[in-house]
């Protein structure tokens, strides 16, 4: 009672000074933890200090603000609230409070957080695979996937049996080994885990299947190559082992005792292949510990030969103009039966760029300039060895064929001549035509005699004045056909013999100072009519016609201030079209001309050369001559040559050089054969060389007609001296 007393006065005297830290203390112990999983039961003990325990206490709980009462799930025992399997819907801030009977006042509150979470999920891993073979080891682990670091316990299930550690089956935490599986291990197995003292703390496992397969595996060796392989390619062998995984694979090349290589995948590639790599192949597969390994292989058979090498070919030449079509063929130099894709590359500037336009063996570009670099190609498939490069080089010009002749424009009835066309720079692949102007009124025509075609040459054997024109050559090449400008005109003459006409030329020599006058005139001793002068500048056209600024009739042709693009060829030519005399007249520019013969010089003759001065004559007349680049004649002889008997050998071309005032323009000499005319000597000597034979005939014809007036007999020897005769 004294006790009582002196707690009363000590809580009056609290009141009184508004101290509640001396009120009694109230705590909250939870069991199992505040940290609970749905389904566990929870106790909560609400705790006086020991030393305030004897009074008589009652104990309110509360949830949150609620008061909590002995109501589903909960129990209220005293001091103990107990909530059976719990949910989430518990989770929530639990105290409590005491108080003795009929005085609320009387203690603190305490309060706890209860943490309510799902059951953890249970998986179960297996090693190496859920099928295995009989042998192998097999190791089952059980993972939860969530408060790893909470104090588990693993528990292990066959089917519905609880498995022990005891052969062949090991426990060690949460893994489950079976060393050396027979078929009698083939069965569902599963697990769970609980935290030591609290069974309901982990979901169950699912189940895994362990399926046990009887007979050892055999490895199958298979490669992604048929037939043999080209040095530099890629081969990759597979080892087949179906479905199961786990496995790690051993590559053995020419015994089985000889291990290549391991992979983790059951592929093995070998890259840049040389024919050593070529051989006897095995594999088999491994997994586990200790190892289960499969048997081998049967043994595959690679065969790696030299890779053959691509070439690469142009139609129709490396050489090309803008606009063209050009052909690029990739060809593998190989006897094998192999199918080929092709991959095209070009290089410009140092650079490496795929030709898109290309992917087939054959490949039709249409080329500009920008086209132009070192091209190669390659095998597919199986790759080859790249080809050598060729080098396309892409003229950004259109190009013209260039017309020659083989010798003078003009040129004798009966006389060979042949006409050559060429392309520039390009001599593959072209096909020529030849094309002429046979009178001014009509333009030009196909030469259809002419059978040059890819040659370029076009022969006349034997020249006859229907053959006197302009000509032209054209070339083409290619598919689609690809054409050049037409070549510069070139004129060609084929005169007759003629003993009646003349083309007279005043002042007769071939070249000429321009502002000069020259007189052309065709003269036939038996007819003065007839004849034409016309000329070959840049057209045909008659020399008397108005815009050659000329005078005189059809045969006469005088032109009064010569300019320089009167330059070309003239001549005669009839009614009937014969043209005769063709020369060449040249107008220069310059101060110094060559006085040459217009007509070709005959054998024996002589010839006079003459250097000729524009304005002032110079006071030193000593000119130097030149014959094709060399000098003939030096300055001490003056400013004429005189060749006193020509021959062939001085054809060819001529100019002077004065010290002061220059050198003269060239000019062709052309020397014409001797023709001999039979003489009265000749004549004379003839006649004595037949002499004899005339005397021995006229002998038998008088002997002959002496026997016919004897015998018959006679008759027979008349028929044989006639006979004779």
């Amino acid at each position: 009672m004294a006790v009582f007393a002196k707690f009363a006065f000590v809580l009056i005297s609290a009141i009184d000074s508004e101290e509640t830290e001396v009120l009694p203390r109230a705590t909250v112990r939870v069991t199992p933890d505040t940290f609970v999983f749905t389904g566990e039961t929870v106790t909560l003990k609400c705790e006086i200090e020991e030393q305030y325990r004897s009074l008589d206490w009652r104990y309110l709980w509360y949830k949150d603000s609620t008061a909590v009462y002995k109501t589903h799930p909960y129990t209220v025992n005293t001091n103990t609230l107990t909530i059976s399997s719990v949910t989430q819907s518990d989770q929530s801030q639990f105290w409590c409070k005491t108080e003795i009977h009929g005085r609320p006042q009387t203690s603190s509150r305490s309060s706890v957080y209860l943490t309510v979470k799902v059951l953890p999920r249970v998986t179960v891993r297996v090693t190496p695979d859920t099928s295995v073979f009989t042998g192998e080891t097999v190791t089952l682990k059980c993972e939860i996937e969530q408060y790893r670091s909470l104090d588990w316990r693993y528990l292990w299930y066959k089917d519905r049996t609880e498995v022990y550690n005891s052969h062949p089956y090991t426990v060690n935490t949460n893994t489950l080994t079976i060393s050396s599986v027979t078929q009698s291990d083939q069965s569902q197995y599963w697990c769970r885990g609980e935290i030591r003292g609290r069974p309901q703390t982990s979901q169950r496992s699912s189940t895994v299947h362990l399926i046990v397969i009887g007979s050892k595996p055999k490895a199958e060796l298979t490669s992604d190559t048929e037939g043999s392989v080209l040095t530099g390619n890629t081969v990759t062998l597979t080892c087949l082992m179906n479905q199961f995984t786990g496995w790690k694979f051993n590559w053995y090349q020419h015994t089985q005792n000889t291990e290549k290589t391991t992979t983790d995948t059951n592929t093995y590639t070998m890259s840049n292949v040389r024919v050593s790599d070529g051989g006897q192949y095995w594999c088999r597969a491994g997994r586990g510990y200790p190892v289960y390994y499969t048997d081998y292989s049967d043994v595959l058979w690679i065969n790696v030969t030299e890779s053959p090498k691509a070439v690469l070919s142009v139609e129709p030449d490396k050489q090309l103009f803008s606009g063209e079509t050009v052909t690029l063929r990739c060809d593998i130099q190989t006897k094998q039966d192999t199918e080929w894709t092709y991959s095209w590359t070009v290089e410009k500037n140092n650079q490496q760029y795929t030709v898109n336009r290309c992917k087939t063996q054959e490949c039709k570009i249409r080329v500009y300039h920008s086209d132009s670099g070192h091209y190669t190609c390659r095998g597919n498939g199986q790759n080859s060895e790249k080809s050598e490069a060729v080098t396309l080089t892409v003229s950004s010009y259109k190009p013209k064929t260039l017309l020659r002749v083989s010798q003078q424009q003009w040129l004798t009835e009966g006389d060979s001549v042949t006409l050559m066309c060429e392309v520039n720079r390009s001599s593959t692949g072209w096909t020529f035509s030849w094309f002429t102007e046979l009178n001014l009124s009509s333009g030009y025509d196909l030469v259809s005699d002419s059978s040059g075609g890819s040659k370029g040459n076009y022969t006349v054997s034997s020249a006859a004045l229907k053959h006197t024109g302009v000509y032209m050559c054209g070339a083409e090449r290619g598919d689609p056909v690809y054409h050049t400008h037409n070549s510069s005109t070139q004129p060609l003459w084929i005169t007759g013999v003629s003993s009646s006409v003349s083309l007279i030329i005043r002042p007769n020599r071939t070249q000429h100072f321009s502002s000069e006058s020259l007189s052309l005139s065709c003269e036939d001793h038996r007819n003065s009519t007839g004849w034409t002068v016309r000329r070959y500048t840049n057209t045909l056209e008659t020399c008397s016609s108005s815009s050659v600024r000329s005078t005189g009739t059809e045969s006469t042709c005088t032109i009064r201030s010569l300019i320089t693009s009167d330059t070309g060829v003239y001549w005669c030519e009839s009614e009937s079209g014969h043209k005769l005399h063709p020369v060449n007249i040249s107008i220069h520019n310059a101060d110094v001309i060559l006085d040459s013969p217009v007509h070709p010089v005959t054998e024996g003759d002589s010839l006079t050369l003459h250097c000729l001065y524009q304005d002032k004559i110079p006071s030193n007349l000593r000119a130097e001559f030149y014959k094709d680049g060399s000098v003939v004649q030096n300055q001490t002889t003056g400013d004429m040559m005189i060749i006193s008997t020509v021959s062939k050998s001085h054809e060819g071309f001529y100019y002077c050089k004065h010290p002061e005032r220059g050198e003269s323009p060239k000019s062709w000499i052309s020397v014409a054969g001797f023709q001999d005319e039979m003489s009265g000597l000749k004549i004379l000597s003839f006649l004595l060389a037949v002499c004899p034979y005339l005397i021995v005939t006229v002998v038998l014809v008088f002997k002959c007609y002496r026997l016919r007036d004897e015998t018959s007999d006679s008759s027979d020897h008349m028929k044989k001296c006639c006979f004779w005769m």
